[in-house]
């Protein structure tokens, strides 16, 4: 991140003892109640805060999805048993606001705040626990045809709501909203960097970035999203420019040892997958 773009664009910050005492009570009282006050003061030292700075910088490492944008991982609702699929992608991490930011100026206000820690495995392994807050997020959907190749579509097909990166540097009106990003994955080891969680594609459908680094799975995943900005006339709820709503809720208890767990039809261990569109204001 250059240094001139951090006042303008993408604040990351440490969440306050507010925001992490009730998970932290959680996690003593799970502990407290399978192994006693010993076993959760041990748990309790071993797990280590990370820099967030470590997790950002390690996203948007390729386009390979969403050129010119960095590539993020996104929502859609489930593939099974469909023809279509419903899709949309929130700047989580902000690297699209800094990418419009430097490269064209244009500054949405996005604001990124949270906390990585990470607690040592009998394995030798890490496990990294994310969670994500970010403001005024650029947000956009659109919608799969699940009997083409998907690759293509995420930049190609009729927007259903809000303006992707290249059509918001052409001056389209952006919609923005907010997320709750949180993730629980295991790393290669305590300290050791971490991946672009974009790794889960590496292979034909992206293969300008890096595979996943040996050992690493996915344990958990929550996303809460939403956003307010223009309906296009692909979603059928009006007229282009109409004023619309986005909500994207999706749980994901993935499977252990599944690293690949969201490749090809992005539904493996998700429960949870809604995205929902509606038109406001009338």
């Amino acid at each position: 991140m250059s240094k001139n773009s951090k006042p303008y664009l993408q604040r990351i910050l440490t969440a306050d003892a507010r925001g992490v005492k009730p998970a932290l009570a959680f996690m003593l009282l799970g502990f407290l109640t399978l192994g006693g006050v010993r076993m959760t003061q041990v748990h309790a030292i071993q797990a280590q805060q990370r820099p967030l700075s470590d997790f950002i910088n390690a996203q948007g490492t390729t386009t390979c999805f969403t050129p010119p944008a960095p590539a993020q991982i996104g929502a859609s609702t489930t593939f099974t048993g469909q023809t279509t699929a419903q899709f949309s992608l929130l700047d989580y991490t902000g690297l699209t606001a800094k990418f419009l930011f430097d490269t064209y100026g244009i500054s949405l206000g996005t604001t990124v705040s949270g906390r990585v820690t990470e607690r040592p495995l009998a394995d030798g392994r890490a496990e990294v626990t994310v969670n994500l807050h970010t403001n005024n997020a650029l947000a956009w959907a659109t919608t799969l045809d699940l009997n083409q190749p998907i690759d293509p579509q995420f930049n190609n097909n009729p927007l259903t709501f809000g303006s992707r990166a290249q059509d918001v540097a052409l001056g389209a009106t952006p919609a923005l909203g907010d997320s709750h990003f949180r993730i629980v994955f295991k790393n290669t080891a305590p300290g050791a960097p971490l991946p672009d969680l974009v790794c889960i594609n590496a292979g034909p459908s992206c293969p300008t970035v890096a595979a996943c680094p040996a050992g690493f799975e996915i344990d958990f995943l929550s996303v809460q999203q939403t956003a307010t900005g223009p309906l296009r006339a692909a979603s059928g709820l009006g007229p282009d420019g109409t004023p619309g709503r986005l909500t994207v809720i999706q749980t994901g208890l993935i499977k252990p040892g599944l690293a690949n767990g969201f490749k090809g039809a992005l539904v493996d261990g998700f429960p949870v997958e809604m995205i929902e569109l509606r038109s406001i204001g009338r």
